[in-house]
């Protein structure tokens, strides 16, 4: 059995790929009003010359195509298309102005990217197919979003803040100096254990309550982009379910190198 043949449960791609119809609607209002901005006047700042400056009405034009791509995937209407057109959206924003990029929308779009092949939409959705979806899209995300938070965790060690002193500025709430330090030092410990308890069986039910809890101090407690934040948080949430729900695949039932095995392996709740 190969990787590419393991079918599984779908639906918890289908629950990430309605939470990334949402995260792209979010996202597209996001770039909607910064383009905006570029097109009145703002100062641009173009990735390459060649490429076009922002008007106002491909700018509204983005805006439509990307929020109905964006429903589509929500309630599963045609997802591999609107996946598609998402994702060249996506890249097409990133290409138009240096100043829509964001580690968030890179995330949401190499997402999405996979959702093409996800078959998403065989559960959960307006037309739903039935039957199992490949699990191969689904590896992909969850290893994704475990680089996310590893990286993330380690672009964080540094002596300023694990100080606590970018929260101290980023955060609304006036508290103590030591809170800002134990919240610093959290921050880190919390996404390094997401990175890689999420995999593990025994841990990733701790690691999804952590992470939920995580996501939604930053949303509460950080003072600006709101929105952004909250597009981030569900970015990342609506993908653990891939992990708590993730096959069983037992060693002895890979196809070793240059062996073949015929049809589709099918693996279904049972095997979880």
């Amino acid at each position: 059995m190969r990787l590419t043949e393991v079918r599984t449960d779908p639906r918890p791609i289908a629950a990430a790929r309605a939470g990334l119809g949402v995260v792209t609607v979010a996202n597209s209002v996001e770039g909607f009003v910064l383009l905006r901005e570029v097109a009145g006047g703002k100062l641009g700042l173009p990735v390459h010359a060649l490429i076009p400056a922002p008007t106002s009405p491909l700018v509204h034009v983005y805006l439509v195509v990307a929020v109905v791509a964006g429903l589509a995937l929500t309630v599963g209407w045609r997802t591999a298309t609107a996946a598609s057109v998402t994702t060249a959206l996506n890249v097409g924003v990133l290409l138009w102005d240096q100043q829509t990029y964001s580690s968030h929308r890179l995330l949401a779009t190499l997402l999405v990217a996979y959702l093409v092949f996800a078959e998403s939409d065989r559960a959960w959705s307006l037309s739903p197919r039935g039957g199992l979806a490949p699990w191969w899209p689904q590896l992909l995300m969850m290893t994704q979003l475990s680089v996310c938070y590893f990286f993330a965790a380690v672009s964080k060690i540094s002596v300023v803040f694990l100080s606590g002193a970018p929260l101290s500025l980023w955060v609304w709430a006036p508290l103590p100096w030591w809170m800002f330090t134990l919240m610093a030092v959290g921050t880190v410990a919390v996404e390094l254990f997401l990175a890689f308890a999420l995999w593990r069986r025994s841990t990733a039910r701790a690691a999804a309550a952590l992470g939920v809890l995580l996501h939604l101090s930053i949303v509460v407690l950080l003072e600006d982009q709101t929105l952004p934040l909250a597009a981030f948080a569900l970015t990342c949430l609506c993908l653990y379910g891939l992990f708590l729900h993730r096959p069983e695949i037992p060693v002895s039932r890979l196809a070793q190198p240059g062996r073949s095995t015929a049809g589709r392996v099918p693996v279904s709740r049972d095997d979880f």
